[in-house]
């Protein structure tokens, strides 16, 4: 009985010497400005039953050891990992903690990540004030550049590169949704947690033969760790057209082809008389400012958001509906009888996010997404070519009887837009995911497993309503003097009844699985990680041979020892249907490592240095999206007629082009070594240095066969591009009482060089691709204008001066070319590449922003250097020649002329001219600009305010759009010389309420 007692004794000592070490803890969870955050959990160690929700004033207070590991993590959003090192202590969330989507639902943070991965928040995507999510990201993530397209709201996804492009053949950034291939333009900024950009093999190698372009995830949000949220915001915006190039009014146009006339040696077209009633308003001629009957001054929409979040017990939900509503930039478009043929958009869209604790080990995650978007625009589409190349004095818009009136060289703009009827989209799409995650550490703690079946259809039904319109071919009759006295009409054509026609334009249906286990578990100061996964997916399109398909077999494993060296390593056996019988998979791999230097001892007592990280990663990725089905067969050619007998061919098949051989994947090889810093708890910084070698591009070998064989010989798949570059970007936060500021730059550089591409043959190195970077501009070299000292007296070119092999008479105020070759003679031998690509080498963002006292402000600029655009549109840079066509009050400025001979433009012309529009460096401009995206005002009402109308949040703002631009262009945008459709200058004014 005594040494039972001694016994417990003794235990009872131990329990309590156990117990004594334990502590209280209070820890304040903070962002990256110090402000706490509401509703982060913590659990400690491994014991995800222990588990603490921070409150209003971020404060977690709990017991614990000293040196125990703290997890916290705000669903969906940040995660980190902290030791315990006191009573009190201070947990930073910052953009550090952040979580990154990989895909396959593999998470990291900046902290704990090998590889190089960049992303943004839904906060930072919401300043843009755009709907589609890609074009929220203009100069936001470095190595991310972002390039406007088309400017329709219904069309208006911009084209993506990551690090520049590897391909001369075409460049295709996989865009993943939840983990699935979708179309981006469906999804709605406000729907959307997080965008992640994967950079590195070490993260690119997941994806084997869809990875080497690089991948934009994207996550949906979901329900937190709170009660129920309601938002409702509430969007009106004007748009304006942004700089549309204003053409010659009549009077200028008159004599501009008068003075064309005149250096072409042709009469005049129209006398001093004719000019002298155009100006003073009583010329026959009908005078129509075309740009104001086309497009109005503005364009209107509506956006209409309301989402519903939070979790009941087992269940955390995220529910949102969103109405859009776009009308567009053209004019006089109720000109018919119960119809507009206005460019206009509405969309209807509805997304649940449902997530279910089915037992306390198994969770199903549900998606669900479904929109509704009708757009329409005029029969004879949305293109202003009409508005530029018809001139002011073609034609009136109505003959003397109220038909639409043309000439026989030019059509009528309104006419085209509004007389020929509209097209109607309906398009329909469901996304759709089921997700099972099965908690397995009842077998061994770390473990589990899931399942995923995704499932989308999209179809866009063409209803369309044509018809025909009668016109008058309006002719000027002259007097005897020659002067414009009237104008004769003959009527061609009839006006139709409206006709209906529908079709089925496009359809896609995706089924995608996904089975995952997982293990994730630490031991001491060693973690260890490690995925094994299986993906498939489908893909078919209404085309013939529209169905696509991948399979993949992955495995993805990572350890790191004490927070200080990490390391990972992802294998990738990588199928693609495209691929031939027997060569369907390629093995992709790919190691990373860091170092965290910060969490060294040596570097315990430092307080300049909060985070110091290197790391470093080598792999490989694929890219099958250039490939085509059955290129290993040698299919029959083009029907051909043979006479055998009599004068009736028989028609018989040949023989087509010969199979390709070796055909695989494009391959690219990627190093990237990159530092992280942060100083000060204000200011992190990173960089990054890359360089990918890609292989197996397919190309052409004309170049390399000869053309006797008498076949179109097949690909070889050994192309060869080397891409590079680096990154750079620095974030500065800070704090000073009720003021909070931030200010954030990135800067990336990316150039690329074609090494092999099976070119044929050139007589003068200048005029290979090869060698040159993808895009780069070629064709002649201008090197003035010739004058008319350049001319003897018989109107020659003086000697010592190459001739042109493409105009005989050449005239002062013509191109002068540089003679390459040293032939005297300019031909297509002294083309050259020359420039730069249309893809800038250099993109830039810089990000502003400040509150105070629920006053905030922020900007967003972006910019692009090392770039060239061409400017080979006609009228507007290239006008009047061949006689069809207008000129613009920009050409007329910057023209030569016997006055003017410095100036940037040839001569005016009015006949076909094969020398001065050629494809040369005088119809290209620098394209560099710098823009100013986005400048927002915000409010956000006190709570006090707020609560006594029992609201939890209430913030209204303005915001304009595309601002300004400082570029080289001025008279277009330089993101978009063309004819289409205008980008616009926006203006916003927002309300959004929380309860």
């Amino acid at each position: 009985m005594k040494k039972f007692m001694i016994s417990a004794a003794i235990v009872l000592g131990l329990c309590s010497g156990t117990s004594a070490q334990k502590m209280n803890v209070r820890i304040h969870v903070v962002d990256e400005t110090g402000r706490p955050l509401q509703g982060v959990m913590m659990h400690v160690g491994n014991d995800i039953g222990n588990t603490f929700i921070s409150d209003n004033d971020g404060l977690i207070e709990c017991q614990t050891d000293k040196g125990e590991n703290l997890n916290f993590e705000k669903y969906n959003q940040l995660r980190r990992n902290v030791k315990v090192t006191g009573p009190e202590m201070i947990v930073r969330l910052d953009n550090n903690t952040r979580l990154l989507d990989m895909g396959y639902d593999l998470y990291v943070t900046k902290e704990n990540s090998t590889a190089a991965i960049d992303g943004v928040s839904n906060t930072t995507m919401k300043l843009s004030g755009e709907t589609n999510p890609l074009n929220t990201l203009y100069g936001m993530i470095p190595g991310l550049a972002i390039y406007q397209a088309d400017a329709l709201p219904y069309k208006s996804t911009p084209d993506i590169y990551v690090r520049g492009t590897g391909s001369n053949i075409g460049n295709k950034v996989l865009v993943l949704v939840d983990g699935v291939e979708r179309e981006i333009g469906s999804v709605n900024v406000d729907e959307i947690e997080s965008v992640s950009v994967l950079k590195d093999a070490a993260s690119l190698a997941l994806y084997g033969n869809r990875g080497a372009n690089g991948v934009v995830c994207i996550t949906t949000r979901r329900g937190g760790n709170y009660k129920m949220r309601t938002n409702i915001e509430y969007n009106f915006m004007v748009q304006r057209p942004f700089r549309v190039p204003d053409m010659a009014g009549a009077v200028a146009y008159a004599n501009a082809v008068n003075e064309a006339a005149a250096y072409d040696g042709s009469a005049p077209r129209y006398s001093a008389a004719d000019i002298a009633a155009l100006r003073n308003g009583t010329s026959p001629l009908g005078v129509v400012d075309w740009k104001k009957q086309i497009l109005r001054k503005n364009a209107y929409n509506n956006e209409l958001n309301l989402s519903i979040d939070g979790s009941n017990g087992r269940l955390r939900y995220f529910v949102f509906a969103n109405y859009t509503s776009n009308r567009g930039f053209f004019n006089n478009t109720d000109l018919n009888d119960g119809y507009s043929t206005q460019a206009e958009m509405y969309a209807l869209k509805l997304r649940s996010n449902l997530e279910a604790a089915l037992s306390p080990t198994t969770t199903a995650r549900m998606n669900l997404m479904g929109r509704l978007m009708q757009y329409q625009e005029p029969v004879a589409g949305t293109s202003l070519e009409n508005m530029y190349t018809t001139p002011a004095i073609a034609s009136p818009i109505y003959d003397n009887n109220g038909t639409w009136a043309k000439n026989q060289m030019f059509t009528n703009p309104l006419a085209e837009q509004s007389a020929k009827g509209y097209n109607l989209m309906l398009q329909r799409t469901l996304f759709a995911d089921l997700i099972i995650d099965q908690n397995l550490s009842m077998l061994t703690p770390g473990l589990s497993a899931s399942v995923r079946i995704s499932y989308d259809n999209s179809a866009d039904i063409a209803d369309k309503r044509t018809k025909s319109y009668a016109y008058s071919i309006a002719t000027p009759v002259t007097d005897a003097s020659g002067n414009i006295s009237g104008m004769s009409f003959s009527r061609f054509g009839n006006d139709t009844e409206i006709a209906f026609s529908s079709s089925l334009n496009a359809q896609v249906m995706r089924t995608y699985i996904q089975a995952k286990v997982d293990y994730e578990r630490e031991f001491g100061i060693h973690r260890l990680g490690a995925s094994a996964i299986y993906a498939q997916g489908r893909r078919k399109y209404l085309e013939a041979n529209g169905t696509d398909a991948f399979r993949d077999y992955i495995l993805h494993l990572s350890y790191g020892y004490d927070n200080r060296y990490l390391a990972d390593v992802v294998c990738s056996y990588s199928g693609a249907l495209k691929l031939p019988a027997g060569h369907k998979y390629i093995f992709y791999p790919a190691v990373s490592v860091a170092w965290v230097i910060s969490n060294e001892g040596f570097m315990k007592n430092t307080t300049l240095i909060d985070f110091l990280k290197l790391r470093a990663s080598y792999g490989i990725s694929g890219n099958d999206a250039n490939l085509k089905y059955d290129m290993d067969k040698q299919l029959n050619g083009d029907k051909v007629g043979y006479l055998f007998a009599g004068t009736s061919p028989s028609y018989g098949y040949t023989l087509g082009n010969l199979a390709s051989i070796g055909i695989a994947p494009e391959k690219e090889y990627k190093a990237n070594i990159g530092i992280e810093l942060g100083l000060l708890h204000n200011l992190s910084m990173q960089a990054d240095l890359f360089y990918n070698r890609r292989t197996n591009i397919m190309a052409a070998t004309e170049g390399i066969y000869s053309s006797v064989i008498g076949r179109g010989t097949g690909y070889l798949f050994n192309g060869e591009v080397k891409n590079y570059g680096g990154e750079f970007s620095a974030t500065w936060n800070h704090r000073i009482g009720n003021v909070i500021y931030y200010v954030n730059g990135n800067i990336s550089y990316a150039r690329n060089e074609i090494v092999n591409m099976n070119e044929q043959y050139h007589p003068y190195s200048y005029m290979y691709a090869t060698g040159n970077s993808i895009g780069r501009f070629y064709g002649l070299v201008a090197d003035g204008l010739y004058q008319a000292d350049d001319f003897d007296s018989q109107g020659r070119l003086k000697a010592g001066y190459p001739v042109s092999a493409y105009e005989s008479n050449l005239r002062p105020g013509d191109v002068k070319y540089k003679d390459l070759n040293g032939d005297n003679r300019i031909d297509d031998y002294d083309q050259c590449y020359q420039q730069y690509s249309t893809l800038p080498e250099i993109y830039y963002g810089i990000n502003l922003g400040a509150s105070y006292k629920g006053f905030g402000l922020r900007a967003n600029f972006q910019g692009a250097a090392m770039r060239t655009v061409a400017t080979n549109l006609p009228s507007i840079y290239q006008p009047l020649y061949g006689n069809d066509k207008n000129v613009s009050e920009h050409y007329l400025e910057n023209r030569w002329t016997a006055g003017t001979p410095d100036a940037k433009y040839p001569r005016l012309t009015n006949k076909p001219n094969n020398h001065n529009f050629r494809a040369s460096s005088l119809w290209t401009e620098n394209g560099d600009y710098f823009k100013l995206r986005v400048l927002e005002l915000s409010y956000s009402l006190p709570q006090q305010l707020i609560g006594k109308m029992r609201m939890s949040g209430c913030r209204v703002f303005v915001k304009g759009m595309n601002l300004f631009s400082v570029d080289n262009v001025k008279i277009m945008d330089p993101e978009q010389i063309d004819m289409e459709y205008p980008s616009a200058r926006s203006y916003m004014a927002g309300i959004h309420l929380s309860f």
